[in-house]
């Protein structure tokens, strides 16, 4: 098999050069949550004055205080989704020698841990949401029917998570014990 078809060669080609294609897919997601943290930062800054106003005149809706706060940590969240994905695609496709050292949680060594990381993140920031939502509770029916809806997400995605990520990563655990 020293003399590979045109097939062969154009597939290891498009391997080889997807690579890249992640490369930039990873640095553009490591830098848009960058720009997600500084939105949040924005957010907890203009909540600023409100407490101000609450504190020493006792103007203010605490209501509307709490919805600016948990509003800047649902984009703390989502930039820490999009960062542990950035680094992840980087370290699953284009630091194949495991150059960089990652600490303990970032370690990415499959397909299935970056989706486990995914999913757990996914489920925090919809319950984030949900907080969002019973803090300006306006409508308790509409409230229920959204409180609802997240619960049948959230069993969704656990179904999801242990049934096909779990078995997965049950796969590889099992591959690497008889290794």
């Amino acid at each position: 098999m020293n003399n590979p078809d045109f097939l062969t060669i154009i597939n290891k080609f498009f391997v080889n050069t997807g690579r890249y294609f992640v490369a930039v897919a990873s640095i553009l997601t490591i830098l848009a949550s960058g720009f997600l943290i500084f939105a949040g930062i924005w957010e907890f800054i203009n909540g600023v004055p409100g407490i101000l106003d609450f504190l020493f005149r006792h103007e203010g809706h605490r209501v509307e205080l709490a919805v600016h706060f948990i509003s800047a940590i649902d984009l703390f969240m989502v930039a820490v989704v999009m960062f542990v994905m950035g680094i992840g695609l980087f370290e699953l496709f284009v630091d194949r020698d495991q150059s960089i050292s990652y600490p303990h949680w970032l370690r990415i060594r499959d397909l299935s841990d970056l989706k486990e990381k995914l999913i757990a993140a996914a489920v925090v920031v919809i319950v984030i949401t949900f907080l969002k939502h019973i803090v300006m509770w306006e409508k308790p029916l509409e409230t229920l029917y959204f409180g609802g809806s997240i619960a049948i997400v959230i069993a969704a995605i656990t179904f999801f998570s242990k049934l096909v990520v779990g078995s997965e990563s049950h796969k590889m655990k099992d591959e690497d014990t008889k290794q």
